[in-house]
């Protein structure tokens, strides 16, 4: 485990680890998996989902973020294509399913650096890119994710990264107490005809509590009327019922976003675009501030 903090906020990160570390699924990226985000009594990241494997997609909490996989259309099955955080992985059958665990073919070098407030990742893969990320405490009850990617190989990486954001606000279940804003007027395309949440002018509010086995979704989230220019990559998440909240924003303007929820948990999804030529670095940043 390892373990950086303040006077007030405390937050707890696994190790990456291919043989024992608590995440080996090859859909997220391995660098900087939370454990918990202890401020004021709350543990913000608590583990939301009923049963656990370290190969299991989705187990991770807090900020999570996954890169779209880059050459995949040009590999055949069992050809490698790369998937930046977790490392160069094998093709299957079939089209690409993000949920599916891939082999690994090559798993890179990683490098691991903690000071008391701080921890910083590295991941390298040879001929592709040198990633490096960094966990920032940055006041009584703030963090910053800095993130920079260089291309390294002889092709320009191309593709999308987001974060799920699998907050738990003390693991109250998700209902009308639960609120989503943003700074602007939100539109998208709901999976179905629910019920039990939808848009409001400035964000996503749910009528009722929902029940185990019930989620909700909504695809293409941006700005209304903005189509996929680019909307501010911003949100407020709020339990109104204990006065929890995460505000956060990004140094990227958000091209879509996706919302998800189940009775445990509501999660924003934003997606920001890259694309790195050889030699050039791209860099971006998010900001997270409790209360």
């Amino acid at each position: 485990m390892i373990e950086i903090k303040n006077d007030t906020l405390k937050i707890t990160l696994h190790a990456p680890d291919g043989e024992k570390g608590y995440y080996r699924g090859t859909r997220f990226d391995w660098a900087g998996v939370f454990r918990s985000i202890e401020y004021k009594g709350c543990n913000y990241t608590e583990e939301w989902f009923e049963n656990y494997s370290p190969v299991m997609h989705d187990a991770v909490c807090g900020p999570a973020e996954e890169f779209s996989p880059i050459g995949l259309d040009d590999a055949r099955p069992g050809e490698p294509f790369l998937k930046i955080g977790v490392g160069v992985l094998e093709k299957m059958e079939g089209p690409y399913d993000r949920f599916k665990l891939h082999n690994i073919i090559d798993p890179g070098r990683r490098t691991l650096c903690v000071t008391e407030n701080a921890a910083v990742f590295g991941h390298f893969i040879d001929s592709e890119y040198e990633y490096i990320k960094e966990i920032t405490i940055t006041g009584e009850n703030s963090f910053r994710i800095t993130h920079s990617l260089r291309n390294t190989g002889r092709k320009a990486l191309k593709g999308d990264v987001y974060n799920h954001n699998f907050f738990t606000l003390g693991l109250l279940e998700t209902g009308e107490s639960r609120q989503l804003d943003f700074p602007f007027k939100p539109e998208g395309d709901w999976r179905a005809e629910y019920s039990e949440v939808g848009f409001t002018g400035s964000g996503i509010r749910f009528t009722r509590t929902l029940q185990k086995g019930e989620s909700v979704f909504t695809g293409n989230l941006h700005e209304e009327g903005s189509g996929l220019n680019g909307s501010p990559n911003a949100f407020a998440l709020r339990e109104k019922q204990t006065g929890r909240g995460v505000d956060a924003s990004c140094s990227e303007p958000m091209t879509k976003a996706v919302f998800w929820s189940n009775h445990r948990i509501a999660c924003i999804e934003p997606y920001i675009d890259f694309c790195i030529d050889p030699g050039q670095t791209f860099a971006f940043s998010m900001e997270y501030k409790l209360s």
